[in-house]
């Protein structure tokens, strides 16, 4: 009598077959330069500033020629690798080890995955921190500016109302450079501004409330 028996699945390969599928040849063969093209001394700087670029994108780096006066096309080519891995190494919630398996895995140098799992397991919770930001959300407002406006007299008017308009900018300063962003700006009269900030008092008492519950 033939009997047949049934292929055991384990999860932990097939997730593994997944997460390797998300990296593309092109990030592939940028990481294949690291500890080959580029020497193990360029790699780790390198991997150092593609760190810095991945955290802070908004700041202003300070270039580091040495990692392009040789070979300057395969070292963007690998720093974009680096900033793909760390970016999709946080997404998918690897950990050091899942992160190493996957490296070795596209047969890289042996220095390269050494410095690459490091340089991840140090930084792992602000890489964390950096992904929670990426992504659409509603902006902070952090500052308010505003300016009284009257019209007295215009080059089509020799007569004014005399009503007082109020200007109001909202905004938020940038962590990076402290340089103040306007995310809205308005004009309203008194009666208008005055709605306003009834309403604002409105929401602070159901946010107090919230909070008391």
């Amino acid at each position: 009598m033939a009997t047949t028996t049934a292929a055991r699945c384990d999860p932990a390969a097939e997730a593994d077959t997944d997460a390797s599928s998300l990296i593309s040849p092109t990030v592939v063969a940028g990481l294949k330069n690291l500890g080959t093209i580029l020497t193990p001394t360029i790699t780790k700087i390198l991997i150092a500033n593609s760190l810095k670029l991945t955290l802070h994108p908004d700041a202003t780096i300070a270039p580091v020629p040495e990692i392009y006066a040789n070979n300057a096309a395969s070292a963007k080519q690998s720093e974009y690798a680096v900033v793909t891995l760390y970016a999709l190494a946080t997404k998918h919630a690897w950990d050091g080890l899942t992160l190493r398996q996957q490296l070795e895995g596209l047969a890289l140098h042996s220095s390269a995955v050494d410095e690459l799992t490091r340089v991840y397991e140090d930084n792992r919770k602000d890489l964390v921190l950096r992904q929670l930001q990426v992504g659409h959300n509603f902006p902070h407002i952090t500052d308010v500016q505003w300016r009284i406006v009257c019209d007295v007299k215009s080059s089509t008017s020799d007569s004014s109302t005399g009503v007082a308009q109020f200007c109001i900018n909202l905004g938020r300063f940038k962590q990076s450079s402290g340089e103040r962003i306007t995310i809205v700006e308005f004009v309203c009269n008194a009666e208008e501004l005055h709605s306003l900030i009834n309403r604002l008092k409105e929401i602070e008492r159901h946010c107090n409330q919230m909070a008391i519950r």
